[in-house]
């Protein structure tokens, strides 16, 4: 390809994030303003990395993952401030690392075992009334209208497809409430990630 759509420094919650402002951003511009790039963005999982950088420089878009979910909604927090910034809302991860699926998780998920169990519980739920959790967490992650797209990764075109028929279903609005009041011990449960500086602070949902 000549050119990249979207080029986003990733994971900057590991590093020294103001090298990220200072450095790596100006150099993408540059890229940008040669044309090999079309729009610079952030990602990363720590809520605190996006008012971090937009509060000293501009971005084209940001992407968040894990925290616009069936259990954690912070990312909806950030739309105004995102919003009044001009920047593109992506979102991503609407399943949380397999937490809510019915799939194993991977054994370096650092959920705790009370979200464990309650996201295990709520998946149950959604089996009884006939619905995979996985849908509605994709319907609910999609719901939200200024969130520009939900990115879900797979290496099966099955899944994919599956995902896309889901998408195009209405949301179960009934499902949606009972599946979060089980969730709501839980709700906006997050863990460390990267650097301790670069993390949100903690509070009594944070077990990680």
């Amino acid at each position: 390809v000549d050119h990249l759509d979207i080029c986003l420094c990733h994971d900057i919650e590991f590093v020294e994030m103001q090298r990220v402002v200072d450095e790596t951003l100006p150099a993408l511009r540059r890229v940008q303003q040669q044309g090999k790039v079309r729009f610079v963005g952030i990602s990363g999982y720590p809520m605190k990395i996006f008012r971090f950088v937009l509060d000293q420089t501009d971005l084209d878009v940001v992407l968040s993952y894990n925290h616009y979910t069936l259990q954690n909604t912070m990312y909806a927090d950030l739309v105004p401030y995102l919003k009044a910034k001009g920047v593109g809302v992506m979102n991503a991860a609407p399943f949380s690392a397999r937490l809510l699926t019915n799939s194993p998780l991977r054994p370096w998920h650092k959920a705790t075992p009370e979200v464990r169990a309650l996201c295990r519980q709520a998946a149950e739920h959604c089996s009884r009334q006939g619905v995979d959790i996985a849908q509605l967490a994709v319907q609910f992650s999609l719901a939200h209208p200024d969130l520009t797209t939900c990115i879900v990764g797979s290496a099966n075109p099955d899944n994919v497809r599956k995902w896309v028929t889901w998408s195009e279903q209405p949301l179960n609005q009934q499902l949606v409430q009972e599946v979060q009041q089980i969730l709501a011990p839980i709700h906006n449960w997050y863990y460390i990630e990267g650097r301790p500086e670069n993390n949100d602070k903690t509070n009594d949902r944070n077990h990680a």
